[in-house]
């Protein structure tokens, strides 16, 4: 279920940015989800869902921002989740 929120931002700031209001909500969607991921909130799988992207593409994008993750799995499916993620993505290495 979705629930819609209104943020009241300075005109200002939209200029400043060049976004438009969707492209500011997906962008502060996405921001928000890299956060709960790095605080351990929420796993990676779950994150990269959230923001409908490709799990090597989110993981892309929380390193690039020079983020750390600073939670684990919560639950023994979260960690053999991750870890078959892992190894998935690194098969071809």
């Amino acid at each position: 279920m979705t629930q819609k929120i209104n943020i009241k931002l300075p005109h200002d700031l939209l200029e400043l940015t060049g976004l438009n209001s969707e492209h500011l909500e997906k962008k502060s969607l996405l921001i928000w989800i890299l956060e709960l991921y790095s605080e351990g909130k929420i796993s990676l799988s779950k994150a990269a869902n959230l923001v409908q992207m490709k799990i090597d593409d989110f993981l892309s994008e929380f390193h690039k921002r020079h983020l750390k993750h600073t939670g684990g799995p919560k639950t023994p499916k979260e960690a053999q989740e991750d870890y078959n993620t892992i190894q998935d993505l690194t098969k071809d290495i």
